[in-house]
């Protein structure tokens, strides 16, 4: 834990935010990776990985919203030196971010066919939607806990480890994707859908590397 209570206060706030704004451009990278991918299998796919990534979106919204609380809660227990207070808010924090995580992810998996059929030109855009959203819905669910768990370090003044975690889990999704997609050694190619598998693979992986 490092003491924020002293040295410059500008300093201490300038580098809670960037490290904010670094997680928060990382939470974005898992689309534009995908996209990127994507892009080789063709307009259509193109057009339905970006009707999928909306919802990363709103998931960066609403995770966000949760980790400001977070570590602001715990920054303000721990500078009183209040460490049962500030395990406290981690876990009411954690136990928050499986439940609002659930509750997206069982919401946006029953709108998942409404959402796309309205937004979808046409049936193969439609199917290619669905077959993206199968995995990436789940992966956007894990973001929460995943936040959270980093927004905690950070109040106690510990940047690194959320920042290094999403670097990690973004880089393997950059390895990961094209491999189930185009089905390269062992696997065999699942086009669209791999991309999202290679998502949520990685933010599994981020999310138990942070727990432990």
């Amino acid at each position: 834990m490092q003491d924020l209570t002293t040295g410059s206060l500008s300093r201490h706030l300038l580098k809670t935010t960037s490290m904010m704004l670094v997680g928060m451009t990382l939470q974005t990278l898992y689309v534009l990776v995908d996209l990127y991918w994507v892009g080789h299998l063709g307009t259509a796919a193109v057009t339905a990985a970006g009707i999928g990534g909306n919802v990363a979106f709103i998931v960066l919204a609403a995770s966000q919203a949760l980790g400001v609380g977070t570590t602001s809660l715990i920054a303000q227990a721990a500078g009183r030196k209040e460490h049962d207070e500030a395990t406290h808010v981690y876990g009411q924090s954690q136990l928050l971010a499986f439940v609002v995580g659930g509750l997206f992810l069982v919401v946006a998996t029953i709108l998942r066919d409404t959402y796309v059929n309205q937004l979808s030109a046409d049936a193969d855009t439609t199917a290619l939607a669905h077959d993206f959203l199968m995995w990436f819905i789940p992966a956007m669910a894990l973001q929460f806990p995943l936040v959270s768990m980093g927004s905690a370090l950070r109040g106690t003044g510990r940047f690194g480890p959320g920042m290094w975690v999403q670097g990690f889990a973004v880089v393997l999704n950059m390895i990961l994707s094209p491999v189930f997609m185009f089905g390269w050694g062992p696997f065999s190619p699942m086009g669209i859908a791999g991309a999202a598998l290679g998502t949520f693979v990685s933010v599994a992986a981020g999310t138990i590397a942070m727990a432990c």
